[in-house]
């Protein structure tokens, strides 16, 4: 195709492309297929972008992303790494506290390990789905603006004269001399809108469906606008806090704006009988436990300093005091907390007493706070005990004889005792499973006595601005897709002055025909004939 404008026959000069005359219908385009009679028809002759210029850079990038073929592989793809992510739990469901890098080659093997590294744990945040989103967008609104802008040219500009060939060339046709304009009345009774001009008549209905596709892509695109903003802070979190019982916390996501306290987690069971076919109750007593309430009574609290000063201390006021429990989240301004899980397995406190070499025990036992350890305890009048060393989860002993940690978290503790009893000092190392002596010949052990876990619940920290973006582009995807499948676009050209019609319709050829036939008998006239048909016939 060259990019000059071609002049029909009839005087109309047409843009580069174009197919058939926008004012008499003729087919003008000598290179394009004339048996192509749909295709033609289907954005009325009227040239499209991507079909008509290749020449520049920008074309051919705009041309790339309009094409079909492109948007498709772009949504097969978006669709295949989506299957994928779900292949295995994305590192947001893995148990907390597990490390994603070996957890899932522990879990799932090879295929685990590949998954991993590939970077699906991660996929719906990922920099890549989203520049993929991105594609998908672009060739959306690329293919819209390529296709839609000319049809609507096309729909608008429509003359109500056509050349006999357009006649020719549609499938339902007819040829009666008795046709006239008395027609016009029937078809204004069928909801058509009809047009006259010197013996010539144009009857429309349903224009508006063919518009359906394209509410359709503005749908999706608002659909992809909203899975994008969940990239974007301002308008989507979804956070874990973790807090023991006592504790308050700043909820993350909030900026320092919001605290929480735990004042108390409740977890109810109770007993219920197996539901097995052979034995009425299960011989395992645990797996008659049924959970029947998991609950946190918290307080939120509002931080009223300077939050954008580093390090300046809370001035905290309470907004309420709520309950979290499961399906039933506590909301407050633009957030919602979830129950989510709790542990209890975490150790708050482990008591100890000291005795001597014979098992006696001397004084009273004493308290270690694991969180917040104090460093000196008073056992009796003469005798205490201090804290030279703590190790929360204890690794190993340094070059320089201090106790290493693995994390903050009190799941191995060790500790260095100093025992005084007022004469001399002595030193033990205790582990959670073993003690031993570092100073030479002790007097005294210091041994467990005993230890209380802390409760920590763990709540799911929302935001979500982008739901009303995502309900209004699925609606109006739904509303397209509504009236692209139920609206049919019918028009019928009737020229009077030799007694011929000609009709055509973007789907539902047969019902098309029943209705103009119905017509037809109105006014005594003949059927209209059908392309196919006829060939089907001779066939």
């Amino acid at each position: 195709m060259n990019d000059q404008s071609i002049t029909c026959t009839c005087g109309h000069v047409n843009p580069p492309g174009t197919q058939l005359c926008q004012n008499c219908g003729r087919l003008i385009n000598d290179d394009y297929d004339k048996k192509k009679i749909t295709d033609v028809m289907r954005y009325d002759g009227q040239a499209v972008r991507s079909k008509t210029k290749n020449k520049s850079v920008t074309d051919k990038i705009w041309n790339f992303f309009a094409s079909v073929k492109t948007g498709v592989t772009l949504l097969v793809l978006t669709v295949v790494a989506s299957a994928l992510g779900t292949m295995f739990p994305q590192q947001y469901f893995i148990p907390v506290g597990e490390d994603p890098s070996t957890f899932y080659e522990e879990k799932y093997g090879v295929l685990g390990k590949i998954y991993y590294q590939l970077g699906f744990d991660n996929l719906y945040t990922s920099w890549w789905f989203l520049i993929l989103l991105v594609f998908v967008a672009f060739s959306i609104i690329a293919a819209s603006i390529d296709r839609g802008v000319p049809l609507h040219k096309s729909l608008k500009n429509q003359t109500v004269k056509k050349h006999a060939s357009f006649f020719r060339r549609q499938r339902l046709t007819l040829h009666d001399q008795q046709l006239n304009t008395e027609i016009a009345d029937t078809l204004k009774e069928n909801k058509y809108k009809v047009r006259m001009e010197d013996g010539h008549i144009l009857a429309e209905k349903g224009r508006f469906s063919r518009y359906g596709p394209y509410i359709n892509h503005t749908g999706l695109i608002i659909l992809l606008l909203g899975a994008m903003l969940r990239f974007v802070p301002a308008f989507y979190i979804d956070e874990f806090v973790g807090i023991a019982e006592g504790d308050t916390k700043v909820i993350p996501g909030t900026h320092n704006e919001f605290y929480i306290k735990n004042n108390k987690f409740i977890f109810e069971q109770y007993d219920k009988d197996s539901m097995s076919n052979i034995n009425s109750k299960s011989t395992d007593a645990a797996m008659n436990k049924i959970a029947k309430n998991y609950e946190s009574k918290v307080t939120i609290y509002k931080n009223n300093a300077d939050t954008s000063v580093i390090g300046s201390a809370p001035e905290l006021t309470k907004l309420k005091d709520d309950s979290v429990r499961v399906n039933h989240p506590v909301k407050f301004d633009q957030f919602a907390l979830y129950q989510n899980s709790f542990d209890q397995s975490q150790l708050k406190t482990m008591i100890f007493k000291v005795q001597d070499k014979s098992g006696k025990q001397i004084g009273d036992t004493f308290e270690v706070k694991l969180d917040n350890p104090d460093n000196d305890y008073k056992v009796s009048k003469q005798m205490s005990v201090h804290l030279r060393n703590y190790a929360p989860d204890f690794d190993n002993i340094s070059e320089n004889g201090t106790l290493t940690t693995k994390s903050p978290l009190p799941n191995n503790p060790a500790f260095v005792f100093e025992v005084n009893d007022g004469n001399k000092s002595e030193y033990s190392l205790l582990k959670i499973r073993s003690s031993q002596e570092i100073s030479k010949n002790n007097k005294y052990d210091i041994k467990f006595v005993s230890a209380t876990n802390k409760t920590v619940t763990y709540l799911t920290v929302k935001k979500d601005l982008t739901l009303p973006v995502l309900f209004i582009g699925f609606s109006i995807f739904l509303f397209g897709l509504a009236i692209g499948s139920y609206i049919n676009h019918r028009r019928i050209w009737i020229n009077t002055n030799d007694g011929t019609l000609a009709a055509h319709t973007n789907r539902n050829y047969y019902g098309f025909k029943k209705e103009i036939d119905s017509m037809l008998e109105k006014h005594h006239l003949q059927k209209v004939n059908d392309k196919y048909e006829m060939e089907d016939k001779d066939e």
